[in-house]
């Protein structure tokens, strides 16, 4: 037990003579800076931009980090203002489009500031994170004075705002249809395997090529990285997985096959028994 507290720490976890006692403790200016995450479900005015008729329900995630001060708050500013630039560069690094992203400044009210990071879109703004600056940890730690030099920032993510927003960036029409092409980072499909049959090949050879990509499929499953087999109507392109393995006539003789990334648009040949562990490096 004395090697759990030890790897845990004793912020969140304490031994006492009859049992545990869990939650924040011997927190305070010795331990700064520190962070508390937190999921929860709220009702509230999410997205301002947005005329609801009552109150939504969703889910968020917050991040409240706890700053100590020297003298001016100056020094945690600069953080917060970096934290500002690394959420938005987050959100543009999984985006099919990323200049919708975009920081609102909001308002500032006895030392406090508050911005909004909005997704922009023909029909209106999509609110998908609030970052805060608060100039005392009083909220969060009730024993702490006002007038300490502990300093918040905090962000927030609505993790359904953000689903939505995720989805409206991804669709799109192409030729009278309609598809979602969501970023490779957050598509349910890391690898897409195809077969690539030619006109002169004969029913053999077409059902051991299709056999092959079936078995690397599994492969790939057993592994832990989900791929598919696609309606070869549609090209692999399209549907923004990460990577493509193709399956030909030279893979039933050595058991060598391509396989290539879509963003990079590189290359490599991988052995068929080593495709899976690759796959798994490159994706997990």
């Amino acid at each position: 037990m004395e090697q759990i507290l030890k790897v845990l720490g004793p912020s969140f976890l304490t031994l006492k003579e009859f049992g545990f006692a869990y939650g924040m403790q011997d927190i305070g200016l010795n331990n700064v800076p520190f962070g508390i995450a937190n999921i929860d479900n709220v009702k509230n005015i999410w997205n301002k931009s947005i005329n609801l008729e009552k109150n939504v329900q969703h889910r968020i995630a917050k991040i409240t980090t706890v700053y100590e001060s020297d003298d001016a708050i100056g020094s945690v500013k600069d953080l917060f203002y970096k934290k500002q630039r690394e959420r938005k560069s987050w959100w543009r690094q999984i985006s099919e489009n990323p200049s919708i992203y975009h920081i609102r400044e909001g308002e500032q009210k006895r030392g406090e500031e508050h911005i909004e990071i909005e997704a922009q879109f023909p029909f209106g703004n999509i609110v998908v994170e609030k970052i805060h600056f608060k100039k005392n940890a009083s909220a969060i730690l009730p024993g702490i004075s006002k007038t300490s030099n502990l300093r918040i920032v905090e962000h927030i993510t609505s993790l359904d705002w953000a689903c939505l927003t995720i989805l409206c960036d991804g669709y799109i029409e192409i030729e009278g249809s309609k598809e979602l092409q969501i970023h490779p980072q957050l598509s349910p499909y890391k690898a897409y395997c195809k077969a690539n049959i030619s006109p002169e090949d004969d029913d053999i050879v077409k059902e051991d090529l299709n056999d092959l990509t079936l078995y690397v499929i599994e492969l790939l499953r057993e592994k832990g990285v989900e791929s598919v087999i696609m309606n070869n109507v549609k090209k692999p392109e399209v549907f923004r997985v990460p990577y493509i393995i193709t399956v030909n006539n030279e893979s039933l003789k050595s058991g060598l096959v391509k396989l290539v990334c879509q963003r990079t648009l590189c290359g490599e040949t991988v052995h068929i028994t080593d495709m899976a562990q690759r796959m798994y490096n490159l994706c997990v």
